[in-house]
């Protein structure tokens, strides 16, 4: 929408908009054309100066780095440096983590009487904390429902026929969630299985054609075998932060505290392990950059699978409902009568999307202002939108047909009513 104070832009001329919705984001204008003053982030007045200036510092690296990723035209943005540093760390430190168990057995068992033994329990202790995380499907289950082969077969059929067609590998598990989302991991540690998690509410607001685009793309992470490369940097990626949290002191004033041997344990606390806090966090968060830019591009090829299976134009329009994201949450709520949210929802939901579909590009440029971070694995929808334009078009390879797509849809609605139900326990208004 257009500025309020009609404010033309100091670059190009071009008159600013602001938010496309302003009752619900008070965003700062910006220039359509030239996208000046759009990495102008607004500091939050519950965040302290210090860590505001953090934030802001970390959105601006992030708008920057989502910019010069949308305009990569090379036909694969995937790189492997960032991966192999990653990995690399991850096995020097999988390398340490017998010797650390072995070295403080040694001590606990041949060490004297307190000092070497508590060495020793200390070493052991951190084998354990430097250990590999598995995915694991079970405590998924607690907040989702898994799908049984055959018991949605227009489901299973549709994504059987897209991971044929982009030569992807198929879930061995097919997961259905209550979030605005959807993903694909590996769990187990000996008996791996890949799981497809779809978000229920997402699949209401999308268009058959959309929803291939999207199961195409969680596929395409399965194709390129994304989650196993995850894995393999995983203890790199979180071993500093835990390593961080462990020695970080207490948040807590030393002269709070009153005197004796408590105090100056404190003190001393906060001055060392405060400053190994401090750097163990600044390795944690420039490998995790790292892991975030290497995520991004791949995140990219996945939407390049994503434009294969459900052809260009919806893949675009599946980036312009992420984008739009913030808006469409706020209409899918409990206020509904029972046994008919699914239809409800789904109406409003595309309703809401044919009125803002002016408004589109203008929610794309907001995501690359409020999704911007350095740390985030996806670029914003906005960015991934451009990037995806500038790809060669392509035409769908699945094509869902009216009869198909009204299946689709009766196999979806006892999710969505679900998803009511559990609304509905969790207010204290009176239900329908």
């Amino acid at each position: 929408m257009p500025s309020p104070h009609g404010e033309s832009c100091p670059k190009c001329g071009t008159e600013l908009i602001a938010s496309p919705n302003t009752e619900l984001l008070n965003a700062a204008p910006w220039c359509p054309d030239c996208e000046w003053n759009l990495d102008h982030f607004t500091a939050e007045a519950e965040i302290s100066w210090f860590w505001n200036r953090i934030r802001t510092a970390d959105q601006r690296a992030g708008y920057q780095s989502d910019l010069l990723l949308a305009r990569s035209v090379a036909p694969s943005p995937v790189t492997r440096d960032g991966f192999v540093l990653l990995a690399a760390v991850s096995v020097v430190l999988l390398l340490a983590m017998p010797v650390l168990v072995v070295t403080g057995l040694w001590l606990v068992i041949a060490g004297g009487p307190f000092f070497p033994i508590l060495f020793g329990l200390l070493l052991i202790g951190l084998a354990v904390l430097i250990r590999p995380r598995f995915a694991r499907l079970k405590p998924m289950l607690k907040n989702s429902y898994r799908l049984q082969p055959g018991e949605r077969p227009t489901v299973d059929a549709l994504i059987d026929r897209i991971a044929t067609e982009i030569g992807a590998s198929k879930p061995d598990v097919l997961l259905f969630d209550f979030r605005w989302n959807a993903s694909v991991v590996d769990t187990g540690v000996l008996r791996r299985r890949r799981v497809m998690v779809l978000g229920v509410p997402l699949l209401l607001a999308l268009r058959p054609q959309e929803v291939v685009s999207l199961i195409g793309h969680e596929l395409g992470h399965l194709k390129y075998s994304d989650a196993r490369r995850s894995l393999l940097t995983q203890t790199a990626r979180t071993t500093f932060g835990r390593l961080g949290r462990l020695v970080r002191p207490p948040r807590v004033s030393a002269t709070e505290t009153g005197i004796g041997l408590h105090l100056v344990g404190l003190f001393l606390w906060q001055a060392i392990g405060g400053t190994l806090a401090v750097l163990l966090y600044g390795i944690h968060r420039k490998l995790n950059a790292i892991a975030a830019r290497d995520n991004r591009t791949l995140e990219l090829r996945a939407d390049e699978a994503a434009a294969q299976a459900g052809g260009t134009d919806a893949a675009l329009r599946l980036q312009d409902v992420l984008a739009m994201l913030p808006l469409l949450t706020t209409y899918v709520q409990h206020h509904v009568p029972r046994n008919e949210a699914a239809k409800l929802w789904r109406r409003m939901l595309h309703t809401v999307r044919e009125r803002d579909a002016a408004a589109a590009s203008a929610w794309r440029q907001l995501s690359n202002r409020t999704d911007a971070s350095l740390w985030a694995s996806h670029p914003a929808p906005g960015r991934r939108h451009q990037w995806l334009s500038t790809r060669p078009r392509r035409g769908a390879a699945v094509v869902v047909g009216e009869a198909e797509a009204e299946r689709l849809e009766r196999e979806i609605i006892p999710y969505a009513e679900a998803l009511h139900r559990t609304m509905l326990k969790h207010t204290t208004e009176e239900p329908f």
